[in-house]
């Protein structure tokens, strides 16, 4: 049962930042969606890998979800949103300069 808890809530982060990728491409900004996970081996030992949670990477930006959406910029900037398109609105102004 315990392994069964950390798998749904990852499947659904999985899909809240599925929807943050599809509107960031709707934008035609290109992301990568990454799944963390670390095993420890050693002998005669059972460690369960352990999950540190999917991150959306656009350039240097991350997006991350927990209560909400968080994202941080290369320049070590952060924000929480609680909408997918107002992350999306960020990330995208955030990957294209001002001119």
């Amino acid at each position: 049962m315990t392994a069964v808890y950390p798998q749904r809530v990852e499947e659904r982060q999985l899909q809240q930042l599925d929807v943050v990728q599809g509107l960031l491409l709707g934008r035609g900004i290109r992301t990568l969606l990454v799944r963390h996970l670390r095993l420890t081996l050693i002998q005669n030992r059972y460690d369960p890998p352990q999950c540190a949670g999917p991150v959306l990477l656009a350039g240097g930006t991350t997006v991350s979800v927990a209560n909400g959406y968080h994202v941080e910029t290369p320049d070590g900037r952060s924000a929480d949103f609680s909408e997918a398109q107002d992350a999306a609105a960020y990330v995208s102004a955030e990957a294209r300069p001002a001119s």
